[in-house]
């Protein structure tokens, strides 16, 4: 039996691989079959999200309005900035929670 070297291993692993083909455009292979994906629902919904993130922070007290001294109550993490016409709020975050 003939002893195996290096070089009689890589020209025979060579020799079984076919050459590929260079893509020219990007239209070309199994990837321009592929479906596009639609923007999930949820997604285009965020001014839904706002407003339940924001009514979530008044109901656990979290979001709180500042007083006449310029403080606020140690249990907001968020600062009620103003009350839009349409009836929601802007809030900002203000500090972290500590528990």
């Amino acid at each position: 039996m003939a002893k195996r070297t290096k070089n009689t291993m890589k020209t025979r692993a060579r020799s079984s691989v076919k050459p590929r083909a260079p893509r020219t455009s990007s239209t070309q292979g199994p990837a321009s079959k592929r479906r596009r994906l639609s923007t999930p629902q949820s997604c285009t919904d965020v001014p839904a999200a706002t407003n339940r993130f924001v009514n979530d922070l008044l109901i656990r007290g979290e979001a709180d309005k500042i007083d006449k001294k310029g403080k606020l109550p140690l249990r907001a993490t968020h600062a009620i900035k103003q009350n839009k016409s349409d009836g929601s709020l802007e809030v900002e975050r203000v500090r972290f929670k500590t528990w």
